[in-house]
């Protein structure tokens, strides 16, 4: 059987949407030698990453730079590919398939938020995906949740798709090797003169909450006379657009602003941290949000069903209120054997959360529908 994946660049390790498909497949074609798997690049194949024997590369081109190229790719130049390899199952990077194949086919949901009334992401992708998106679970043969909360949503806007939604999970990445004690100590002196911090992401889906956050932050040092520094972790958004009027805040040589080089230095941050926050206004989960887990760090996050679906318990939820916030920084600092708790939460969770076990759920969907097919 020969079974066709789109592969988005796979260069990021930590890019849990555009490595999904190379993880996973990479994991099942080493595990099913007898199966042929065609992976199909819309950019340059990097070269050397493929071992796998029964592995084949194939460039197709353009590359999908935006959503009308997205569709050109999908519905004009896959299915002769498609045909042309004789596959029987395909592999849409996303929530995206074809609308033009017949053959069975598999769209992967890592969030929903593009259908979120509060979502004010207005970018192209999202008004395609919302505009598309009941079209592509129809067409599709199963359709792969990340989460509970994400399956949940598709039956509720798709419920004649019940029988073909299914929960696989989601993988993590290895801890790097630059994070042991003495590691941490280093960096740490590096950036905060050996303090210890709070770590916020500050992202495109979390910008908004930052003023609340720093002023939760105040009250925090008010209530708690301690070292305890803020690092803010930018990314996908400029530093001048973060918040108004910096200058004036009262603990601003508390406050760090921090761009990570690389994805390697991301990991040192967050292994650093005496806790990570993550305050989304949208249901969605940036991929460095996750990292945490595998790091044993504790996370504070906002308190909705999409999040505590991800996180469970190795979060402290809060809702978006200041004095809210800063009563979960307290209560992490301030009881030992609740964060601890946390840590272990956190270790046990990152267990969960593996390619290994994804690929397997991902596998039995694939083939019992292949199955029941034919």
């Amino acid at each position: 059987m020969t079974i066709a994946v789109h592969i988005s660049f796979p260069g990021n390790n930590h890019d849990l949407t555009g490595n999904f498909n190379f993880q996973c497949f990479s994991i099942l074609a080493a595990r099913y030698p007898d199966y042929q798997f065609i992976f199909l690049f819309d950019k340059p194949v990097p070269p050397g990453i493929i071992t796998t024997a029964n592995i084949k590369t194939v460039h197709v081109s353009p590359a999908i730079r935006n959503n009308l190229l997205q569709h050109f790719w999908y519905n004009f130049k896959l299915p002769s590919f498609i045909k042309k390899y004789n596959a029987v199952i395909f592999a849409g990077n996303g929530p995206v398939c074809s609308l033009r194949t017949g053959i069975n086919q598999c769209i992967v949901v890592n969030d929903t938020s593009f259908l979120d009334k509060n979502n004010r992401n207005t970018s192209g992708e999202a008004r395609y995906l919302k505009k598309h998106f009941k079209k592509f679970v129809e067409k599709a043969t199963v359709v792969a949740a990340t989460s509970s909360h994400v399956l949940n949503t598709i039956i509720h806007v798709c419920p004649k798709a019940i029988d073909k939604v299914r929960m696989i999970g989601r993988g993590l990445p290895a801890k790097t090797n630059l994070t042991d004690h003495m590691g941490i100590q280093k960096f740490k002196e590096a950036y905060t003169g050996g303090k210890e911090y709070f770590l916020a992401f500050i992202t495109d889906t979390s910008i908004q909450n930052t003023t609340m956050l720093l002023k939760a932050f105040s009250a925090f040092k008010k209530m708690q006379l301690s070292n305890m520094k803020l690092l803010l972790l930018i990314s996908s958004v400029q530093k001048e657009n973060i918040v108004k009027d910096f200058d004036n805040y009262k603990y601003r040589n508390d406050v760090i602003f921090v761009i990570a080089e690389n994805e390697e230095q991301v990991s040192q941050f967050i292994a650093a941290a005496y806790a990570a926050i993550y305050l989304p206004v949208i249901n969605a989960v940036e991929d460095h949000a996750l990292l945490p887990l595998i790091y044993e760090v504790p996370v504070i996050t906002a308190n909705n069903d999409f999040l505590k679906g991800i996180f469970c318990d190795a979060a402290v939820y809060s809702q978006p209120a200041e004095q809210h916030i800063a009563e979960k920084m307290m209560l992490l600092y301030k009881d030992e054997n609740f964060r601890n708790g946390l840590v272990e939460s956190a270790r046990l969770l990152a267990k969960a959360y593996t390619w290994e076990k994804t690929a397997t759920n991902l596998w039995q969907s694939l083939t019992g529908s292949a199955t029941q097919t034919a």
